[in-house]
């Protein structure tokens, strides 16, 4: 079996932002006793993307040399709880 990837890694991407948002977004106090309130409803499609990626991830081999390409040096990633 075949396997992007390019789409796999832009997946992870994808859905780790979205779900590091939405979680940056409910933190509901900023003190060192910070508190995260989010319905599990409004993350599960990020985190079963995000599980099926890493499913694919870890039964996925490559042949050969070469290896992977790296991704652009402009790929984001959002940062948890930041403060």
């Amino acid at each position: 079996m075949e396997v992007s990837m390019d789409g796999l890694r832009k997946s992870l991407i994808r859905n780790y932002n979205s779900l590091t948002r939405k979680l940056n977004n409910n933190i509901k106090d900023k003190s060192w006793d910070a508190t995260i309130v989010i319905d599990p409803e409004d993350i599960s499609d990020e985190m079963d993307n995000i599980r099926n990626c890493i499913v694919t991830l870890a039964f996925t081999s490559m042949e050969g040399e070469g290896g992977w390409k790296e991704m652009d040096e402009n790929t984001d990633f959002e940062l948890f709880n930041p403060q």
